[in-house]
């Protein structure tokens, strides 16, 4: 179920699925994941596909955006604010969460991006699952899955000239190496130690393009076609974004047109032509009418 909705990423895959079974037969109460790789890759659209696949619902994610989180009093939005501060008899993010369930998946999106005093309070949080709120309560994520997302490294590495002949610029696999020192770099051994599995993912290629094109197209009423999945990767993939683009070319190309389509038409048919002229797109054309 997962290799169909992440596309291209077999081995990050696969390592996951192995953690989670220590998790599914008991030996871990939580599992905690660190995803490095590229941009527009899945790696936050993998956790999103774990909650509903894993714990049964979309609603079972909680995403912390750590931009947000990049100065050093900010963690106080997650546990509530400290005792006299502004704040302090509100519950934090992750105190609502704890009192309806113990089970989520918790994504920490782009985690170098939070101050180090945020790394420093999960340290509770990935040693037995639990986190003590500015209340004093203990909250528990137990039968959670945590999972961190990171960039870390690749700025300074992916795309630039390789040194020596040929000067190709430097793949993310070929950078493997260096990125996985700036990770170790940016993290300190506690934190790093307390990681259960450490997840790379591999950069998207154009077949795998295609299949995410066809898997976006398929969610809407429209007639997949080569020319038109031809269009949409020559208009919305690049190596270096990966498939981050797809799905908001197609919504802001493609399903605004088809929107004014199935308004002037009243919704009389539930698929549409969608012919590639030019390089350009045509006139949408219905040719399945509702019964």
């Amino acid at each position: 179920d997962l290799k169909t909705n992440i596309v291209g990423q077999d081995l990050a895959v696969g390592k996951v699925v192995n953690a989670l079974k220590l998790q599914a037969a008991g030996f871990e109460p939580l599992t905690s994941l660190f995803f490095v790789g590229p941009t527009g890759v899945g790696k936050t659209e993998l956790a999103k596909v774990l909650s509903e696949s894993f714990l049964g619902a979309k609603r079972k994610m909680v995403k912390i955006n750590c931009a947000e989180y990049s100065n050093s009093h900010e963690y106080a939005k997650l546990i509530g604010s400290p005792p006299g501060y502004v704040g302090s008899n509100e519950k934090g993010i992750l105190a609502e969460k704890a009192e309806l369930s113990s089970q989520w998946v918790i994504l920490f999106d782009e985690i170098e991006k939070a101050s180090h005093k945020l790394h420093n309070l999960l340290l509770a949080l990935l040693d037995d699952g639990t986190l003590t709120d500015n209340r004093g309560v203990e909250l528990s994520f137990k039968n959670s899955i945590i999972i961190f997302t990171s960039n870390v490294g690749l700025k300074d590495t992916v795309g630039k000239l390789a040194v020596g002949f040929g000067q190709k610029p430097l793949t993310y696999e070929d950078s493997r190496d260096e990125i996985t020192k700036a990770f170790k770099n940016e993290f300190s051994p506690e934190f790093v130690n307390r990681l259960d599995h450490i997840v790379h993912f591999n950069s998207l290629n154009e077949a795998d393009a295609r299949k995410i094109i066809k898997l976006q197209l398929q969610k809407i009423p429209v007639k997949i076609t080569t020319p038109l999945v031809n269009y949409v990767l020559s208009k919305a993939y690049s190596r270096e974004y990966g498939a981050r683009n797809i799905k908001r070319f197609i919504k802001t190309d493609i399903l605004t047109k088809l929107a004014d389509k199935i308004i002037s038409t009243e919704g009389r048919y539930t698929t549409y032509e969608v012919p590639i002229i030019k390089g350009e797109l045509g006139e949408f054309e219905g040719i399945a009418k509702l019964a």
